[in-house]
């Protein structure tokens, strides 16, 4: 079947991050999984021996096999840093009409095994299988970081108000939470510390939100608790930059997606690298 341009897109980008990790599996200490927030807004530059392996949609169900998939083979690997957003425990990829193809270029890129019952999600993995496991790209960037590459922003005659909506519907759901356990588990037998990191917004978003952060977040906030509560060998940190000041609107392309190019990128890495850093130092 002939493959949409989105599809083609995301093969590319993600073969050059898969390339780029090959080369520099043995030297990652800090993987980086999750959606667009991470993809657009984490510069690995500036948090220490760091991969960028979020992508376009990255939901907890891509997260948790692409984490299972390439967490083992990482030698030095010691945390899992994982992008959480308001419509995290909701999403799922798959169910999403505008992003067909990414799920099943996720999944033969990275050989993450994973099977569908969608007729036309099964004909594009059926398309790519076997395809892929040589094919190389080189577009630029660094540590699984492309700034320059496939870019697009909610135009502001979107509207704040639409976007938060869209996000909220899906911020009431729950059902992709049992993937986010599933990661703190794989985490904890692999012997990696987890973070969850909530991405910025800008404030326009944020107020269009309508609810404040332990009410956007009170599924996480009680899973956080289970785990302490039954796993207190497990840590994992929570890493709260959605209501972090520094993060001005200057920062974003649109309402909730830093810009790759520029200071936000920066500085969102390096508040990573400072936390992780002190809990090092502090054990």
């Amino acid at each position: 079947m002939e493959l949409s341009l989105l599809t083609r897109n995301m093969l590319i980008y993600l073969i050059a991050k898969r390339s780029q990790l090959r080369a520099q599996q043995d030297r990652i200490r800090s993987l980086v999984l999750g959606s667009s927030h991470g993809d657009f807004g984490f510069d690995p530059d500036f948090c220490g021996d760091s991969f960028n392996l979020c992508s376009r949609s990255q939901d907890l169900q891509y997260a948790f096999h692409l984490y299972q998939q390439v967490g083992p083979c990482l030698p030095r690997m010691d945390n899992l840093v994982l992008f959480y957003s308001v419509f995290s425990s909701g999403s799922f990829l798959d169910k999403s009409p505008s992003e067909t193809g990414i799920g099943p270029a996720l999944n033969e890129t990275f050989g993450l095994g994973m099977s569908y019952d969608q007729a036309e999600l099964a004909q594009i993995a059926a398309s790519l299988e076997g395809q892929l496991h040589d094919r190389s790209f080189e577009i630029g960037g660094h540590c699984g970081f492309f700034p320059g590459f496939h870019k697009t922003f909610f135009d502001e005659s979107y509207g704040v108000q639409r976007r938060a909506d869209e996000h909220m519907k899906l911020n009431r759901k729950n059902d992709a939470n049992v993937y986010l356990m599933q990661t703190f588990l794989l985490a904890r037998a692999l012997k990696h510390r987890p973070w969850v990191v909530i991405p910025p917004a800008r404030q326009d978003y944020k107020d269009a939100c309508g609810l404040g952060f332990d009410a956007l977040f009170s599924d996480l906030i009680e899973i956080l608790d289970l785990v302490k509560m039954f796993y207190p060998d497990l840590q994992v940190g929570l890493i709260n930059l959605y209501d972090d000041g520094d993060f001005r609107d200057e920062h974003f392309g649109d309402f909730d997606h830093l810009l790759p190019d520029g200071e936000g990128p920066k500085l969102l890495a390096r508040k990573i690298d400072e936390i992780i850093n002190r809990s090092i130092a502090a054990v």
